[in-house]
């Protein structure tokens, strides 16, 4: 699990996105189904806390503060109701559309969408899917952004959604003290993760991190729709 924590991290650390996918399929091998989301929220908020902390000087406050109060909303009204949705249905629809937004933002124009409202609605899919790191970096505005900026504004988006999605879980019964021993472990990796992937964004050109994001964006937008089909 430490290991999952440290190639996760580091991943979404260099790229800004696709560790949180990926430490959810691995933590599903060891991790009991009915905790899975709850723990895999405790250990992103470590994970993008840390994140958004190593490029805090380059984080866009004002998308970020919008986003925060957005975010509120989405965990409030989606908390009630997330034992109720079928989780098939969401990961195929959020697949098709971080695949459209990636490839043809035009046709969304989410980008010019009030952050608020950005955050309301993929902070009320994290609550159900999980991982939603793919959705919240298609609907950044970043075309215009540095790799840092990026990296750094989605990291903090992240920390505050997950600490919300975070508190709704604990609020509503899952008990992270429980689960103590393997968030420190799994914070640690955390940690090292981070750095790993803090050095290897600084070596990554501009023009060529944008390539590679998006590329990865669609190999995951094509493996959560695999997965709700088959």
């Amino acid at each position: 699990m430490t290991a999952a924590a440290i190639v996760s991290t580091a991943i979404t650390g260099a790229m800004g996105v696709g560790g949180g996918l990926i430490l959810i399929v691995l933590m599903a091998q060891w991790v009991p189904p009915v905790v899975l989301i709850p723990l895999h929220a405790f250990v992103m908020l470590m994970g993008n806390s840390g994140r958004a902390w190593l490029q805090r000087e380059h984080v866009h406050w004002a998308y970020v503060r919008p986003f925060i109060v957005g975010s509120v909303v989405g965990v409030a009204l989606m908390t009630p109701l997330v034992n109720w949705l079928p989780t098939a249905g969401g990961q195929l629809l959020l697949g098709l559309f971080v695949i459209g937004m990636t490839w043809r933002p035009q046709w969304f124009r989410l980008g010019s969408w009030w952050p608020s409202v950005s955050g309301a609605l993929t902070s009320a899919l994290t609550m159900v899917l999980g991982a939603t790191g793919p959705l919240v970096m298609s609907v950044l505005p970043k075309a215009n952004w540095t790799k840092r900026a990026i990296v750094g504004t989605h990291g903090m988006a992240m920390t505050f959604q997950h600490g919300l999605k975070a508190a709704a879980f604990w609020v509503s019964g899952f008990d992270p003290i429980a689960w103590g021993p393997t968030l420190f472990a799994m914070g640690i990796g955390s940690v090292a993760g981070n750095l790993i992937g803090a050095r290897l964004l600084g070596r990554v050109p501009e023009a060529r991190f944008k390539q590679l994001l998006d590329w990865l964006l669609t190999l995951l937008a094509l493996r959560l729709i695999a997965e709700a089909v088959l």
